[in-house]
This record gives structure tokens, sequence and C-alpha cells, in this order.
């Protein structure tokens, strides 16, 4: 697997080949986390990771976060191109909770919660 520093460059790479209009109201901006996140609402013995995160603060503002640790564990197994590819799916993903956060749409969050119970109920990955 990449080390850290390597994976925050790939990130902003994919970064700067998306529109600048997606990232509009995203003050937090893109991040990187150096831990590995679990879901904490997956059944025990579950090992389900966050991968990234959208965060929408009424203080603070909105942001994306992508976890390293979290990639590592389920992604350290992969070239780095592959890598960079699920790092774009992520971050694209997450971006799409941003815009319909903005547009008062939840449905990507609905599907996130389908899958994991999905997940939970044994059905796989949803």
């Amino acid at each position: 697997m990449i080390d850290l520093e390597r994976f925050a460059v790939l990130l902003d790479e994919q970064v700067a080949l998306l529109p600048a209009a997606l990232f509009n109201r995203l003050n937090l901006g893109v991040s990187v986390a150096e831990q590995a996140k679990r879901e904490s609402r997956a059944r025990p013995g579950l090992p389900v990771y966050i991968l990234g995160e959208y965060h929408r603060h009424p203080v603070m503002g909105r942001g994306v976060v992508l976890y390293y640790g979290s990639f590592r564990n389920v992604y350290g197994h992969l070239p780095e191109e592959a890598l960079r590819l699920e790092i774009d799916r992520v971050l694209r993903h997450e971006l799409t909770h941003h815009l319909e956060s903005m547009a008062g749409d939840r449905d990507l969050e609905r599907e996130d919660a389908r899958r994991l119970q999905s997940w939970n109920s044994g059905e796989g990955e949803g």
C-alpha cells in the first residue's frame, strides 16, 4: 500500500480533474484522515469500513474526508492505478452527497442506509 503522503497526492490529483463548480460551498475542502474508521451501525463482527464522509456542520461548514487507514485495510493489496480509481469513486460519491445536500435531496444517503441494512442482514454488498 502506498504511504499517507502519496495517498494525499493521488487525492489532490483527482480533485484537480473535477470542475471547480462541484466544490462551491465546500469551505472545508477535501482532506485525508490517517485513521481507519469502522461503521458503528454495522452488525457486530462485520468489518465495514467507512472510506469517506461528507460533513455538514451549521457553524463550521461543509467538507469531505477520505480515511487513509480504511483504504489501507480494504484496498491495500491494489496497485496504485487501481487504488486511484477507488479514490476517485469515493471522492465522487462524497461530492454527490454534497451536491444533494445543497439541493435538499437525500437519495444517496437513503441508498447508503439500504446498502448497510443489506450488509447487516447478510444479503451481501447490496
